[in-house]
């Protein structure tokens, strides 16, 4: 994936050796490198379970965290041709960027045990069990993400602060000013 950046740079050096910047070079090296992260961040969730108490053998309570991981990237494979318009009269470049996107990356694959208590005559939580509590858990927290913006508000914001600079570093080199826009998320 670094080497997702090494390409628009020699764009960017290519372009700043030349006199006049050539718009569909850039275009083409934005374009072939796909999707772009440009945030990420890690969610926390607790799972819990507790089964019902039986008389004399007790109840088993336990508490898990694990992590899942959410990005923020621009797919530039939607990027055409007229999203890039050089202006030679005041020297600016205007970009106008796919829409940020959001998705959940992963998670990580072990929970860790926050606690546990288990009767003395109750076995302990067996594999299949953390599992289904881990599943339990996933799905409320995809239900949370989904109807709670703030995980993504604050994802897109971040990218596209993040998206800005990485665009400015490419374009400015090449004496133009870089005029950045979003396009809106169609979804």
């Amino acid at each position: 994936m670094k080497f997702k950046f090494i390409y628009p740079m020699l764009a960017a050096i290519a372009l700043s050796a030349c006199s006049k910047p050539d718009s569909n070079a850039l275009y083409q090296e934005l374009k072939s490198t796909d999707k772009l992260v440009f945030a990420s961040m890690a969610i926390s969730k607790t799972a819990t379970m507790e089964s019902p108490e039986i008389i004399l053998l007790g109840k088993r309570v336990a508490v898990y965290s694990y992590n899942t991981y959410m990005q923020a990237y621009i797919d530039l494979s939607q990027l055409q041709p007229s999203d890039i318009v050089y202006n030679d009269d005041n020297h600016t470049v205007q970009i106008s960027l796919p829409a940020v996107q959001t998705e959940l990356a992963g998670r990580d694959m072990q929970m860790h045990r926050v606690y546990e208590n288990v009767g003395l005559l109750r076995p302990d939580l067996d594999s299949k069990e953390r599992a289904q509590i881990k599943e339990k858990a996933n799905a409320s927290l995809q239900r949370e993400v989904a109807t709670n913006p703030a995980f993504r508000n604050h994802l897109i914001d971040a990218a596209q602060r993040k998206a800005r600079q990485y665009f400015e570093s490419l374009v400015e080199p090449t004496g133009y000013t870089p005029v950045i826009t979003f396009k809106t998320d169609a979804k």
